[in-house]
C-alpha cells in the first residue's frame, strides 16, 4: 500500500459521496465500514439520493446521512434550486475535513467541491469520467480498470493509510433485526424456497435481460427436478415476474412487493441466487449467497462475485467481439446462453451451497 498522503490522524470527520445506484451503494459498503473501523472516532456522513437511501438507512456505521430529493430536481426550476440550496447548506453545516468521492461523476464532484471540505478525494483523470477529477485534490489511480467496484472502493481509503483489501466477513451491510425476522418468517410461510430468481433488469440495460421464454424454460425445468425457486422484482420488473411466476410450476414463489431491506433480507434466506448484474444480485453475493450471474457487455472481473463466494459467471462468449465498446457489443451475449448452461450453474451454486452448509453443522448461510 502506498504512503498516506494526507495526515489522516487529524481528520475529524469525513463525508462519503455515493449518490447511487443501489447496487454501488452495496458495494460502497465494505469501505464505510473498513473507514469506521480503523477510525472509530470520525464523525461520518454520506451523500445519498432518496430512492437508494432505504438500503443503509440506520447503518451504524454512517452518523448521518445528507438525502438528495431526486424527486424535487425534477419538479421544476423553482423546486429544483430549494433542493440544491437546502442540501448544500446540509452539508456545509456538516463542516466536514474530508470528501471521499466513491461516484466518480460530474454531479458527485460538484458535491464534493460544494461541501466545502478542504481534502477532497476522488479517482485520476483516467479512473474517473465527466471532468470528476477537477472537483478533487488528491487523486487515487487504480492498479486495474476492469476490477470489481468493492475494490475499487477500497482503494480510495490509501490516501488516509488505512489498509484496502477486501474482507469478505466484513460487508458494511445492516439490516434492522425485526427485517430479517419477517423475511425469515415469510421464507418459512412459502416452503422455504432454495433459489432466488430476478430475471429482470433496469429498463436502460434491457438488453442485457436473458429472455422470458428461457426463464420459463428454466425454472420449470427446475421445478420439475424438485427445486423451489422464489421470483424477486422491483417496480419495472412486476409484470415479468408475475408472468414468469405463472408460468414456472408449482414450487415457483413470487415474492411480494417489498422495500430494499425486505428483499435484501429475503434474498440472504435463499441458498442460491440466479440474476443478471442488479442490485438483487449484489445482495445476494455480498450476504455469501452462491451465485450465477448473466454477464453483458463488461468485464466479468467487474461484475462477479468476489472470492470466496461461490460463483458461476454466464456468457455467450461466441458473442464478445474483442475491443468493441460496451454499447457496441451485441445483446446476443445474455440473450443466447443456453438453459442447459443456466440449469448447470443454478445445480453449481446449489451444491455448492448445501456444502457450505453441512461443513458449518447444517446452519444455513441466512
Amino acid at each position: 500500500m502506498r504512503e498516506p498522503e494526507v495526515d489522516a490522524g487529524k481528520l475529524r470527520s469525513v463525508l462519503i459521496v455515493r449518490l447511487g445506484a443501489i447496487g454501488d451503494v452495496l458495494r460502497a459498503l465494505p469501505a464505510v465500514r473498513r473507514l469506521r473501523s480503523f477510525r472509530p472516532d470520525l464523525k461520518i456522513g454520506w451523500a445519498v439520493e432518496d430512492w437508494v437511501y432505504p438500503i443503509v438507512a440506520g447503518n451504524p456505521s454512517v452518523d448521518h446521512f445528507h438525502v438528495l430529493r431526486r424527486s424535487r430536481l425534477t419538479a421544476g426550476p423553482q423546486s429544483a434550486a430549494r433542493e440544491i440550496r437546502r442540501f448544500v447548506a446540509e452539508l456545509r453545516g456538516g463542516e466536514y475535513d474530508a470528501v471521499l468521492d466513491l461516484h466518480g461523476r460530474l454531479k458527485s464532484g460538484l458535491v464534493s467541491k460544494l461541501s466545502g471540505a478542504p481534502i477532497r478525494i476522488g479517482y485520476s483523470r483516467s479512473n474517473a469520467s465527466e471532468a470528476n477529477h477537477l472537483f478533487n485534490n488528491v487523486h487515487v489511480s487504480l492498479p486495474d480498470s476492469s476490477e470489481n467496484r468493492v475494490l475499487r472502493f477500497l482503494h480510495l481509503l490509501s490516501p488516509l493509510g488505512i489498509p484496502t483489501a477486501w474482507d469478505p466477513e466484513d460487508t458494511g451491510l445492516y439490516l434492522d433485526p425485526i427485517v430479517r425476522s419477517g423475511a425469515r418468517a415469510w421464507h418459512e410461510s412459502v416452503g422455504r424456497p432454495e433459489l432466488a430468481v430476478f430475471p429482470g433488469t433496469s429498463e436502460g440495460r434491457a438488453r442485457e435481460r436473458w429472455p422470458e421464454s428461457k426463464w420459463i424454460d428454466l425454472l420449470s425445468r427446475l421445478d420439475g427436478s424438485g427445486v423451489s425457486s422464489a421470483i424477486f422484482w422491483g417496480p419495472a420488473e412486476a409484470d415479468l415476474a408475475a408472468r414468469v411466476a405463472a408460468s414456472a410450476g408449482s414450487r415457483a414463489v413470487l415474492a411480494p412487493a417489498t422495500t430494499l431491506p425486505e428483499m435484501l433480507a429475503m434474498i440472504g434466506c435463499c441458498d442460491g441466487f440466479i440474476g443478471s448484474d442488479t442490485a438483487a444480485m449484489h445482495m445476494a453475493w455480498l450476504q455469501g449467497v452462491p451465485t450465477a450471474v448473466f454477464v453483458g457487455p463488461k468485464s466479468p472481473r467487474t461484475v462477479a462475485p468476489l472470492d470466496p463466494v461461490i460463483s458461476r459467471v454466464l456468457r455467450a462468449e461466441e458473442f464478445y467481439v474483442e475491443g468493441a465498446k460496451a454499447r457496441r457489443q451485441p445483446e446476443e451475449i445474455v440473450t443466447a446462453v443456453p438453459v442447459g448452461e443456466a440449469m448447470e450453474a443454478v445445480r453449481y451454486v446449489l451444491d455448492a451451497s448445501r456444502a457450505l452448509s453441512l461443513r458449518r453443522g447444517g446452519l444455513s448461510l441466512s
